[in-house]
Parts: structure tokens; sequence; C-alpha cells
């Protein structure tokens, strides 16, 4: 394992994502993933796996509830006097805007924090997908190859939406990158950059200090391709499962894939790679006597009184007599009354569904119920 050479930036807002419904009162790497887990927690501990102790989370909105799940980032052993964890909100600038457009806006505002980084690697990288990456390889095979940039990129993209934007590299033999583009299209077996990179620290600095200067808006026009053009970009391939969260369609999707054994195994069945959470303590899921459960995971705290199949239930989700839960996400804290019906339905934190209701979508339009609404 590779020790305090890296730092790292995860950009915990969402740019790449159409899943709006969820974002209405939190950021994408606050969204909760799981049963148990948030976004963040994927990302948090694929870098802390990776040796990385100092890491900087920029946010720009609606981050109370990550910072209260994340706090001094005890689980993950980064509540430290030197490095550690740092929350990189907003602030107020004639020049830089509140809420950034884009990744290079967000390292723009935070030039600062950016400069003072001790580490001689950093890596940066987005929040629209989870999956147990090996970030310390990633870095063996940068140093290895001498490249300006290391960009992580995948051809196995389980529950990606068609449709939205995505850049797009071409990854010669040996692993170097020779362009990149923004496609919308998707094709099996083309190279799919997800939004990781890494490079030297002080090579970064100065590229974000001179897109200052020149006034440049764009991470992959200004920074990228300049250095796909004139420098060595090596494309790194990750072969784990990935899992996006594009939209609330693919949201239930990857949820669902976790039913898999493999799928599952494939993200949290690592001794030396483990997902780290914040701790919780949770009464024992408490089953009535009519109850039924196939095929499903089920967090501590759970009170399940009627028929889950297929689905995901958060903590302290209660599933009334006679409800029936298939193919459904059920956050923390919500209320599935007596005898409903629930089918493809994501049920955000603190929802209430009342008795006798039925709800039923479909896997690529799923019914959803908002945060601490009643249904």
């Amino acid at each position: 394992m590779v020790k305090n050479k890296l730092a790292g930036i995860i950009f915990g807002d969402s740019y790449d994502v159409d899943l709006k419904e969820m974002l209405e009162m939190r950021t994408l790497a606050g969204v909760p993933f799981g049963a148990r887990y948030r976004v963040i927690d994927f990302l948090l501990s694929n870098m802390v796996n990776a040796g990385i102790k100092n890491i900087g989370v920029i946010t720009t909105q609606k981050y109370l509830s990550l910072m209260k799940h994340v706090s001094a980032g005890a689980p993950w052993d980064l509540d430290r006097k030197n490095s550690g964890l740092t929350f990189l909100p907003p602030f107020n600038s004639e020049s830089i805007k509140t809420v950034y457009e884009n990744r290079l806006e967000a390292l723009q505002a935070n030039i600062s924090w950016l400069s003072d980084v001790e580490e001689e690697y950093i890596l940066i990288t987005g929040c629209n997908y989870v999956g147990n990456l090996d970030f310390s390889k990633m870095l063996e095979a940068h140093e290895k190859s001498g490249a300006m940039i290391t960009a992580l990129y995948t051809r196995h993209f389980m529950n990606k939406k068609d449709g939205l934007k995505m850049t797009e590299f071409d990854v010669e033999e040996g692993g170097v990158i020779k362009d990149c583009r923004i496609a919308t299209d998707l094709i099996q077996g083309m190279d799919i950059g997800l939004n990781a990179y890494i490079m030297k620290t002080a090579d970064l600095v100065d590229c974000v200090e001179k897109t200052i200067r020149e006034g440049q808006k764009s991470f992959r026009r200004n920074i990228l391709m300049p250095a796909i053009s004139h420098y060595k970009v090596l494309g790194y391939e990750a072969k784990e499962e990935i899992l996006f969260l594009d939209d609330i369609s693919c949201y239930l999707k990857s949820s669902m894939a976790l039913l898999d054994k493999d799928v599952r195994d494939s993200i949290f069945a690592h001794d030396d790679r483990p997902v780290m959470t914040k701790v919780k303590d949770s009464p024992p899921t408490r089953y009535g006597d009519g109850a039924v459960v196939e095929n499903s995971i089920i967090a501590d705290g759970v009170i399940v009184e009627g028929t889950v199949k297929n689905s995901i239930i958060f903590r302290g989700a209660v599933i009334g007599k006679g409800a029936v839960v298939e193919n459904s996400v059920v956050m923390h804290e919500s209320n599935v009354g007596e005898n409903c019906h629930l089918n493809y339905a994501v049920v955000d934190k603190k929802a209430a569904i009342l008795g006798g209701r039925t709800l039923s979508g479909y896997i690529t339009h799923p019914f959803y119920v908002e945060h601490d609404g009643v249904v």
C-alpha cells in the first residue's frame, strides 16, 4: 500500500447526473445507498484504503446532512490533528460564484486549500457511482508511466443512463490516451471516463491557476485535452464492478444489483478494502408473526410485519401488517402502512405511505416518494 504520497478531492455535487428528485434535500455524495451507507462512504473508504489521509470534500449547497453523516471523519480515521478530512463549502467572492457549474470552477474556488496540500500527488474524483476501487494500484501505474495525468475509465457500465453527457477516451494499446470527447450514446466496448484523475499536486495547482488567469471554465477542454495533445496521459481501466447513479431508474437498478451475490461480494467482500460508514446503535430488526422476507437486504432497526421481496430496506423503516414491498427501496424511518402494495418504488427518508395504498412503477420508471412525503 502506498502511504502519504497521495491526497484526495471529492466533488460532492452532481454535474453529470439527472437525479434531481433525490437531490432536493441533499448533495449527490449524501444520497443513501445499500441499506446503511451513503455514496460518500464508498469514496472515502476507497481513498483511505489506498493510504490517503488528506481529503477535501467540495460542496456547494444542501450539504448539511452530508456534514452530519461524515462529521470529522472518525469512521475512516480522518479525525486527526494534521491533514484528515476538510469540508470545502462555497464562499462569497467577486470572481467565483457560490454555486459552481462544473468541477473546474470548484477547483478554482478552492485553490488556496489546494496550494497547501503537501502530498506529491493528488486524486480528484466525482461521485456519480459506487464501487470498491483500488486507487493505490492506479497511483502505482501513474508513477511507472511517467504520465502527466492518469485518468480512470471503464468498459463495463452497469446501469449507466444512455443520453447523458459523458467523457469518452480513445485508449491505445499500452494505455496511452490519444483523444477524448463528449459522448451521449452508450456503445458496447467504449472507454467511459469515471471523472477520476491522478496527477502531481504542483501540476494541478499550476493548471488551475492558469485557467483562473485566462478565464477558462472547463477541466476537460482547458486541462485534460491540452495534456493529451502536449504530454502523456495514461488511461487506467477500472475492472471492478461500477454501479452508476445517473437517474432514479439507475439508482433503483444499481440498488437491486446488490441482491446479486457476485455483485455484492465485488464491493463488500474485500478484507483489505472494507467499506466503512458511520456507526449507529440500532436494535435488531423485528419480524412479526406474519412477516415474509425473500432475497432482500434489510438493515438493523427495521420492523417487518408484512412481506418484503427483492428489496432494500434502510434503518428504522416500518413495513406494516399485510403490506407487500417488491422490487423497491425504502429509506430510513419511512413507514409503509398496513395492506399497502409497493412495486418498483423508491421511498425516500421519513416518508409515510398510508394504509391500503398501491404504488406501482416499473424498473425504467420507478414510483418515487419524496423526503418527508405522505401518500
